[in-house]
């Protein structure tokens, strides 16, 4: 899965790495590394318990470490109306539709292109 979205969305991924990758029964864990034209890096997270309960954090951060989104699902800033799930902005945290790599990889997409329509 995550292979196919790298060839997905090659035209914005330059590199990535997988650190981790298991599957055991209905459970697996993802940790991994993707590189931009633009230089931006997304660290990935994702667990998919035997439960099937998940656990995800995907970290968006410009090419000098800042954070531009981070999005994840730790039970904390329960007044949000997306609860637990979350993003993490530069000032603010805010309500996140966002749950899945792809999700994400659409954001980044229309992100990075937008800035380079200008």
């Amino acid at each position: 899965m995550f292979y196919k979205l790298v060839e997905e969305f090659s035209d914005i991924i330059t590199e990535y790495y997988v650190f981790e990758y298991r599957r055991y029964g209905s459970a697996a864990s993802l940790v991994a590394k993707v590189e931009f034209k633009d230089s931006s890096l997304l660290h990935i997270r994702d667990y998919l318990f035997i439960e099937g309960t998940r656990k995800y954090s995907y970290h968006w951060q410009d090419a000098q470490g800042r954070l531009i989104t981070r999005w994840d699902n730790s039970p904390h800033h329960k007044g949000l109306p997306t609860f637990p799930h979350h993003r993490h902005l530069p000032e603010e945290v805010a309500a996140s539709r966002e749950r899945t790599i792809k999700d994400v990889l659409v954001v980044i997409k229309t992100t990075i292109q937008a800035k380079h329509c200008l």
